[in-house]
């Protein structure tokens, strides 16, 4: 498990400790001991962060009904969500001349119409999860991005495709050693609907149907990493299109 000290200029995130400093590279060392109390963390021989005046930080509780899932224009959320995210830099829309990332952008698109088409017809998921688990470059690779927002939405509590969580869980598992630490930790915690705190308010947005600073909430998305944000935009975005997917199936069961 990693767990990580974030400056004052970012969100909130899991397994994490927003501190009052914006440098931290002369006051802490690689190697030093870290302990953890309910008090504070003590690092190395001279160092203590106090929880006493730190605010815990809870992500919403997000769930589906049947209420609240069909109200929600969730085709038009995912094509504006995948016309923002393709301004930005990303993987699965590289246009350089690198052959590496031609190929690798190639895979991407290749794997993720796959993955579409496994869940729309409610086919086993599993090998083509498993091809996306570490695809790309970085500390967290873009394959692994786009799973983590698809997750976010698609394993939601009474989410249609909510029964996918144990493919998506098995397969981490056994596929975790294909990608870095922080990548699988970082899946794993949105497998579980655990993520930083704009993802988080973005969902709230969509699910409640809030446009209110939608779009500035999706720009500050876009920011996260070189080009992770718009990775998981993707992410979000097909499962938007998923959703309504879903969501128009069952009301043409229903009308029958």
């Amino acid at each position: 498990m990693l767990y990580t000290l974030l400056s004052d200029e970012y969100d909130n995130a899991p397994n994490s400790c927003r501190i009052a400093l914006r440098h931290c590279d002369r006051i802490f060392s690689p190697g030093e001991r870290v302990a953890f109390s309910i008090n504070g963390i003590e690092i190395g021989q001279n160092k203590w962060i106090d929880f006493s005046h730190c605010h815990l930080w809870q992500q919403p509780g997000l769930y589906l009904t049947t209420e609240n899932l069909t109200p929600v224009i969730w085709q038009f959320w995912g094509r504006c969500i995948n016309q923002h995210a393709a301004s930005g830099s990303s993987l699965f829309y590289y246009y350089g001349e690198n052959i590496f990332y031609q190929e690798m952008a190639v895979q991407l698109q290749r794997n993720r119409d796959a993955l579409l088409m496994a869940i729309r017809r409610n086919e086993n998921p599993d090998e083509i999860i498993r091809s996306l688990i570490g695809l790309g470059i970085g500390l967290t690779p873009s394959g692994d991005d786009y799973l983590v927002g698809l997750c976010t939405i698609l394993l939601l509590p009474g989410h249609p495709a909510d029964k996918y969580r144990d493919n998506f869980v098995a397969v981490l598992e056994t596929a975790k050693q294909k990608t870095t630490l922080l990548s699988a930790i970082t899946l794993e915690a949105a497998i579980n609907q655990r993520y930083r705190q704009v993802i988080s308010h973005l969902i709230e947005k969509i699910v409640r149907d809030d446009r209110h600073l939608i779009i500035h909430t999706i720009n500050e998305i876009k920011k996260i990493g070189s080009s992770s944000g718009c990775d998981m935009l993707h992410g979000i975005a097909d499962a938007c299109l998923l959703t309504s997917y879903f969501g128009e199936k069952y009301a043409h069961q229903d009308h029958c």
